[in-house]
């Protein structure tokens, strides 16, 4: 997992966020210093220094680390589930969908459409556009790599052979939609990374649009309306 996600400092801190806060929220507690003394409770037993008085933990919720919090990842992994592989992959596979390469996009992306099998990416690409024109329900991290893949494979493509709408740009559309709703943004508030997730989603689409060769018209590269419109229903 570690040679195939984003490893800049930006990424290292949301990562550090989010996962304190998953354990915190995991763990039942309100606030950092609740789930300090949660921890303190069973890091006695196995020899650790303080960590309710020294506010050791607080850091960690504010993102204040210059690497990969190895250290405190190895502590909290002797208490809690999981830690490793929710700092890596991220809460629901967050940053996999949002940062892992072209094979761990494409397993989020097949496993969403719930396709055969011996099924290609694009067959479960096209399921997932139909599932979302018939039902309007959508996964944040889903989403989020069926974008990913289009950026990457087929930034400027459209629908209809070539006469219709931009594929990425009427995905980014709607997922720009699916995080303005309650549950998205309490969810991903709750984590502490709201707005930093919103910033490089748009980061992403900037760099689409400024890298547009002359020869692509602008509705290739998202001028013109999205595909989808109207309620979206989030799913897990």
């Amino acid at each position: 997992m570690k040679s195939t996600t984003n490893t800049n400092l930006s990424c290292i801190r949301l990562r550090t966020i989010a996962l304190m806060n998953y354990l915190r929220i995991s763990a039942g507690a309100s606030c950092p210093y609740q789930l300090s003394v949660m921890v303190d409770e069973k890091a006695n037993k196995l020899g650790w220094p303080d960590m309710t008085e020294s506010k050791r933990l607080y850091k960690y919720f504010q993102g204040n680390v210059r690497r990969h919090p190895t250290q405190i990842l190895n502590l909290l992994s002797q208490i809690f589930q999981e830690v490793e592989n929710t700092y890596w992959k991220g809460p629901n596979d967050l940053w996999v969908a949002l940062w892992g390469d072209i094979p761990l996009i494409s397993t989020i992306i097949k496993s969403s459409s719930q396709t055969l099998e011996q099924s290609t990416t694009e067959d479960a690409l096209n399921k997932v556009f139909m599932d979302y024109l018939v039902d309007g329900t959508f996964s944040l991290p889903s989403t989020i790599a069926v974008y990913r893949y289009l950026v990457i494979t087929d930034p400027y493509g459209r629908f209809g052979d070539g006469h219709g709408f931009g594929r990425a740009f009427s995905i980014y559309c709607q997922l720009k939609k699916i995080l303005q709703t309650n549950e998205i943004n309490k969810h991903l508030s709750e984590l502490g990374v709201y707005l930093e997730v919103q910033m490089e989603i748009d980061k992403i689409e900037r760099e689409r649009i400024n890298n547009r060769p002359y020869w692509v018209s602008p509705i290739e590269c998202g001028r013109g309306y999205p595909l989808f419109a109207g309620t979206i229903t989030t799913a897990e």
